[in-house]
């Protein structure tokens, strides 16, 4: 293993860190002028920034079917919400999902959490993969209140990076090049939750910004203090998993709680989300081709009444997790 002193080892992390704030910093070629005021308006004096997510970020993972996605981070939740039920879920399972439809017609969708929720959750102490898979991809901080705001934010975007590197660091079973290891920290947030996709996402999210994650993941590994007790990394750039098993299950777990916390928003989107259920039959239909036709009582009381539906995608595959090893574009040799 390479031997770095301790100053240079802070300076190397501290270059990651410049590296992930000025990639959240850099505007998206997206248009978002249209919901951003629309957002802002619903919450006066309430939120703290705005960050634009997904696929619509990049011309590789955009798709004919792709809307805004943005996260939404307010100073906290008193005043923001108009329901005590709406309340008590936020601080329970963080986000809140809404959409929002324009005068244009156009929609988004947006995630709401306070800054408190955002802080723990973009940490090593997250509850589970949802914000933080999210926030350890590239986002765009396209709006925030101050500069103290946007600083904050973007710590928080680091913070992330450095906790999804740590937990895929925790699951390495045999040795990789920091191009697999990049790959996986992508994969993590689809190992932890059970969604509907139209297939692996990994390959299109890296080569989208290969130059950024290459400069963020792989150097974590030979950098972070959290990560050095884990990994050997050579000179060459391979990355050896210490011997652990103790470790390995701890990650298990940490995804496995992250897939039941996830089925867990099901019920609360019912709540949240304006047709939900209909959105998300023209979601399985639009990246599945299945569709599914529900009676009047199966549309009122889903919940008690659609879990047939829910057990036939199951077997089709149409609701399921990634699998651990995303594809990869690396060639064998």
């Amino acid at each position: 293993m390479t031997s770095c002193s301790g100053a240079g080892i802070s300076h190397g992390v501290e270059q990651i860190r410049q590296t992930v704030f000025q990639k959240t910093r850099e505007k998206p070629a997206a248009d978002y002028s249209e919901f951003l005021p629309l957002i802002l308006e619903r919450y006066p004096g309430r939120v703290l920034g705005v960050f634009m997510y997904g696929s619509v970020l990049s011309a590789v993972t955009k798709s004919a079917t792709s809307f805004p996605d943005f996260f939404v981070v307010t100073d906290g939740y008193r005043g923001v919400f108009k329901k005590f039920l709406h309340w008590l879920l936020a601080w329970v399972l963080p986000p809140h999902i809404y959409h929002l439809n324009a005068p244009s017609g156009a929609h988004c969708k947006y995630n709401l959490v306070s800054i408190a929720q955002f802080r723990r959750q973009c940490s090593a102490k997250a509850d589970d993969i949802y914000i933080l898979g999210r926030f350890g991809k590239r986002v765009a901080l396209i709006w925030s209140r101050d500069q103290q705001a946007a600083d904050e934010l973007c710590e928080c975007c680091f913070q992330a990076a450095r906790a999804v590197a740590l937990w895929t660091a925790r699951g390495l079973s045999e040795p990789l090049t920091g191009e697999r290891f990049a790959r996986d920290c992508l994969n993590l947030s689809y190992r932890g939750e059970t969604r509907v996709e139209a297939g692996s996402k990994v390959e299109k999210l890296f080569q989208a910004e290969r130059d950024y994650y290459l400069a963020v993941y792989p150097r974590l590994a030979a950098l972070d203090d959290r990560l050095r007790p884990l990994l050997e990394v050579s000179a060459d750039g391979q990355i050896t998993p210490r011997p652990s098993r103790w470790r390995r299950l701890r990650q298990r777990w940490f995804l496995k709680k992250s897939r039941i916390r996830g089925i867990a928003r099901w019920p609360k989107f019912l709540i949240t989300v304006e047709g939900w259920v209909d959105i998300l039959l023209a979601k399985i239909e639009r990246t599945k081709g299945i569709r599914i036709e529900l009676t009047p009582r199966e549309r009122k009381y889903p919940l008690i009444f659609g879990w047939k539906y829910f057990f036939r995608l199951l077997r089709a595959g149409a609701i399921r997790s990634a699998p651990e090893k995303p594809p990869s574009g690396e060639k064998e040799g």
